[in-house]
């Protein structure tokens, strides 16, 4: 089964078109929101763009197989955000790593707490893991 090696939320992924090696810019632990005057819509989702990577680690024995990871965003409230999925196949050129980005614009605001991301193998209920971060509201400036 693929071992799930980084699972991460951050700013921005940049994948070297070269050598094909990823670069994660400004992994989120905490989106801090200022609020403005009016009150938060029930679904507030702020303009900013951000992304979820993951890096599967996989055997020889694995070469030749097809695998879908899917993702499920959830905001703080528990509602689902969004979601994706991304098939794969494993061959002898990927030096047995597979590397997915899923590129999101929109960040649910709605209420302070945590952003859910999991992760799972289709078909493979023991590869499903989560990231967590906090989404936090400061006071409006005066």
């Amino acid at each position: 089964m693929p071992k799930l090696m980084i699972l991460t939320a951050c700013e921005r992924v940049i994948i070297d078109k070269v050598a094909s090696l990823p670069s994660l810019i400004n992994i989120c632990q905490k989106m801090n929101v200022q609020l403005q005057d009016a009150p938060l819509a029930e679904n507030a989702v702020a303009p900013i763009r951000w992304a979820v990577f993951t890096l599967w680690a996989h055997t020889q024995d694995e070469v030749g197989k097809e695998f879908t990871q899917r993702t499920e965003i959830l905001s703080p409230s528990g509602n689902r955000f969004g979601e994706g999925t991304a098939k794969f196949m494993i061959t002898e050129t990927n030096d047995l790593q597979s590397k997915h980005h899923l590129d999101i614009l929109g960040l649910p605001i709605e209420s302070e707490g945590f952003v859910t991301v999991r992760v799972w193998l289709e078909g493979i209920p023991d590869s499903a893991t989560e990231y967590k971060f906090a989404v936090k509201h400061l006071p409006k400036k005066s």
